[in-house]
């Protein structure tokens, strides 16, 4: 048998999936509880970074959609990929990138904290729409680098040696690749062709 079936393998990791989240979440709430701190909810940056984001976003629509789509995929897949290749090393490199793109997120949210309805629509309408795609492709990548981490270094899976840990997590990873591509091609097309024309709605230039 080449592959796993899919369902089994997002059954099987549920937990490292969890585990993901939790870092993830971790840092997010840590960044954006610094970020507080840091006063952008308190009016000292009480438009500067909102517009930032927006401006970054607003060029995106004049630019070439189906390129910047790609491009979006592209950058995200290899995200992905290094989490997985790379994952056997300890598993540091899904450890970093969740934590680093969960940091990413909380300051975001700062940021935004302090904007009142546009900060809200910012989340909304900029980041949901693709994230729910993006978000599940990442925590499932994730959660198999943490796999690969821990049974490949610390402790192999039960009945097997860390050669054949590495080829079974392996097998798992390659099952679910097919899922991962889709997602991640659905999470980069609306975030280039709807993202962007819902912001234009809700939050005007």
């Amino acid at each position: 048998m080449i592959f796993f079936p899919v369902r089994q393998v997002i059954a099987n990791n549920r937990s490292w999936m969890i585990i993901a989240l939790i870092i993830f979440s971790g840092a997010a709430i840590a960044f954006y509880l610094t970020g507080l701190s840091g006063n952008p909810a308190q009016g000292s940056q009480p438009e500067g970074n909102l517009d930032q984001v927006m401006e970054f976003l607003y060029r995106l629509i004049e630019s070439n959609p189906l390129v910047s789509a790609l491009l979006v995929f592209m950058n995200n897949f290899l995200s992905m990929a290094q989490m997985l290749i790379l994952g056997c090393l300890a598993g540091i490199s899904p450890l970093f990138t969740l934590g680093l793109n969960g940091a990413l997120v909380g300051y975001l949210l700062a940021v935004t904290a302090g904007q009142g309805g546009a900060g809200l629509n910012t989340i909304l309408f900029g980041l949901l729409p693709h994230g729910i795609f993006e978000l599940y492709a990442f925590f499932l990548c994730g959660a198999l680098g943490l796999k690969f981490g821990y049974h490949c270094v610390a402790s192999p899976l039960p009945g097997m040696t860390r050669l054949e840990s590495f080829r079974y997590i392996w097998k798992e990873t390659i099952s679910v690749l097919p899922l991962v591509v889709l997602l991640l091609l659905v999470a980069a097309f609306v975030e280039m062709f709807i993202t962007p024309r819902l912001l234009h709605l809700v939050i005007p230039a």
